[in-house]
């Protein structure tokens, strides 16, 4: 009895919330509709249309044996700075520049054709998933904040942070020398339709997981909680949704945390790829939220050096209203107050979702 007690306990909490996701897909699937439609407009205006090309994009790089002879005049970079093989380089560019799965895609495909070691790959994925220079200066500098220094400031925060993180890693490397033993036996001819079709199914697996985040969202917002509950919510679900309601709400350094952390979405779309480098889950997950913290720091330091960018316009329907983006108390709050439910939601088993 006490056995079946404590398992009861176990799984309670995620049995009520099921029920209750329940009851309002029963009572109002309207919530749950708007909520699939809303993701389905940020994957059509945004996701999409910046992710797909640097997804297929990726998936070639990783086939192609064209970038490992550019590869080695990187070498000495890679090996002096990261403490990694050449071949490494491709997935720390497209990383960077290609938006949050895309350096996770690389990574797991460098290791799938054993080009790089299970640590290279396991340290690849602590600082290779970042959001990409169109999402975060166009899609949330530019329309979302509508500023584009503050995009800017945005992006470069999360470039120095994720080197800095990648940088700090090189002391978890092998003491060993690696051995690779690549496959470079492919048919060439169809490398490119293979891309096409890894970056497909790759764009599907997102977009599933946006969709479902923002359904989520949409029926956790109906449940009534205040506006402060109901923005941590939805940026800890799903980082294009949660940019969209903290923009001109909470400061930059706020914003720059989410973009850094990523979302739960975020993570759902990287698994896979960890799955397939033996990444532990728990691992990856306190990286995001090192890489969190840090692009916050970033950004607070960034802003001072370019003060301009602190403040925003905001044009409503009516009337205008300027709303300071610089670092503040509240900030802070919500930014601990996110770190503590993420880590609380870590499981150390295999998987979260």
């Amino acid at each position: 009895m006490k056995k079946y007690l404590k398992s009861f306990l176990k799984h309670f909490p995620v049995l009520i919330c099921t029920l209750a996701l329940i009851a309002v897909l029963i009572v109002n699937p309207e919530t749950a509709s708007n909520g699939v439609k809303n993701g389905i407009t940020l994957l059509l205006s945004t996701i999409i249309p910046s992710l797909f090309p640097f997804l297929v994009l990726a998936s070639y790089i990783a086939e192609s044996d064209s970038f490992l002879f550019l590869s080695k005049f990187t070498g000495r970079i890679t090996q002096f700075i990261f403490k990694m093989n050449p071949n490494v380089f491709p997935a720390i560019i497209m990383g960077l520049l290609g938006g949050y799965p895309t350096g996770a895609k690389v990574t797991a495909e460098l290791y799938k054709n054993r080009r790089i070691t299970k640590n290279e790959a396991e340290r690849l994925m602590f600082f290779c998933v970042n959001s990409g220079p169109a999402f975060t200066i166009t899609a949330v500098g530019v329309s979302m904040l509508s500023s584009y220094r503050a995009g800017l400031i945005l992006y470069f925060s999360s470039l120095i942070s994720s080197l800095t993180i990648g940088v700090i890693c090189r002391f978890l490397s092998d003491k060993k020398e690696p051995e690779f033993n690549p496959d470079l036996h492919k048919d060439k001819q169809y490398i490119f339709v293979n891309s096409v079709a890894s970056g497909s199914n790759a764009i599907i697996n997102i977009s599933a997981w946006v969709m479902t985040f923002s359904c989520i969202s949409a029926i956790i917002e109906s449940f009534g909680f205040n506006e402060n509950i109901n923005l941590f919510i939805t940026s800890v679900a799903e980082v294009t949704s949660g940019c969209k309601a903290c923009a001109n709400v909470v400061s930059l350094p706020v914003i720059s945390a989410i973009l850094g952390f990523g979302s739960i979405s975020v993570i759902c779309q990287v698994s896979p790829f960890l799955n397939q480098c033996g990444v532990k889950l728990k691992y990856f997950v306190t990286a995001r939220i090192i890489n969190a913290s840090l692009s916050a720091f970033f950004t607070f330091q960034l802003l001072k050096l370019f003060p301009e960018a602190q403040e925003t316009i905001i044009l409503y329907a009516d009337a205008q209203k300027t709303v300071g983006l610089s670092y503040t108390a509240s900030a802070t709050v919500i930014l601990l107050l996110m770190c503590t439910f993420l880590i609380l939601q870590v499981d150390n088993r295999r998987k979260i979702c």
